[in-house]
């Protein structure tokens, strides 16, 4: 008769770290966290235009990400708008990046609700940097020094989202 147990054990145990691994370095590429530095890539809006990485640079970018469908994005995105306008004459940029699939769905949306501040779409780039989005809204706020200083998961209330201001000079 045959032991199989130890050689199963073996592969299982050899498995169980190659997962890890993996797990691990696919976590590592995306994990970004509070106090970490951030290259942005260029930006694709909605409408195509093509803003590049390098008019962001030196400014403080309040970054949003939302959906169309959304019902919290729908509730924050007024204040996002109402964030966008109180700091349009200064240096802080607002740039929201939708990951709708449907971009005509984005674009109907940004119509309806009369918004203004920028709308980019998801792209490969965004994600490569921000890793797949699995919450939103999500924002994030990061300093004219490229340093991530805020991430905040979920819905925001006015008062929470005008606070932003305080990065803009």
């Amino acid at each position: 008769m045959i032991n199989l147990q130890a050689p199963l054990t073996k592969l299982f145990f050899v498995l169980a770290i190659c997962l890890g691994v993996s797990v691990h370095a696919q976590a590592g590429v995306t994990s970004l966290k509070k106090g970490d530095a951030i290259a942005l890539p260029e930006f694709t809006l909605l409408d195509g235009t093509v803003i590049a990485s390098e008019s962001l640079k030196n400014k403080p970018v309040l970054l949003s990400f939302w959906a169309s469908w959304c019902p919290y994005c729908a509730r924050q995105n007024p204040y996002i708008q109402k964030l966008h306008e109180q700091v349009k004459d200064s240096d802080m940029q607002v740039v929201t990046v939708s990951i709708d699939k449907d971009l005509k769905a984005a674009s109907d949306y940004m119509a309806k609700h009369n918004y203004t501040f920028t709308a980019a779409k998801f792209t490969p780039a965004l994600k490569a940097v921000f890793g797949e989005i699995k919450v939103i809204p999500l924002v994030y706020v990061i300093d004219k020094n490229s340093m991530i200083q805020e991430i905040i998961p979920g819905e925001m209330f006015e008062e929470d989202v005008l606070d932003m201001r305080k990065y803009a000079k």
